[in-house]
């Protein structure tokens, strides 16, 4: 995956997104079926299409081994975290698994 793919796969998924359910998708990524039924149930598409792109997206992000690099990017945000007061430490508590 080069870096435009990475920074393409990124803004597709969302950051909060890949954030929130980044677990989630790591533990089902190779069930798609009942991945996409989960997260389409949280509500963050009003479309399946939606939830679709930032799914495939995130999980390109996940079996490229870039994850950390997304976590970071996210922790570091001051878009995501004005937004979000509490994503810098969800990404920390996750990063400290990786």
């Amino acid at each position: 995956m080069t870096d435009k793919q990475f920074k393409d796969a990124f803004t597709a998924a969302g950051g909060w997104f890949f954030l929130t359910q980044y677990k989630l998708i790591d533990s089902l990524k190779d069930n798609r079926k009942e991945l996409l039924d989960k997260l389409f149930e949280k509500g963050f598409d009003s479309e399946l299409g939606g939830t679709r792109t930032r799914m495939a997206s995130a999980i390109k992000i996940i079996k490229e081994d870039r994850a950390k690099e997304a976590l970071e990017k996210i922790r570091d945000s001051k878009m995501i975290n004005s937004k979000h007061p509490e994503a810098h430490d969800l990404a920390e508590e996750i990063l400290a698994t990786l």
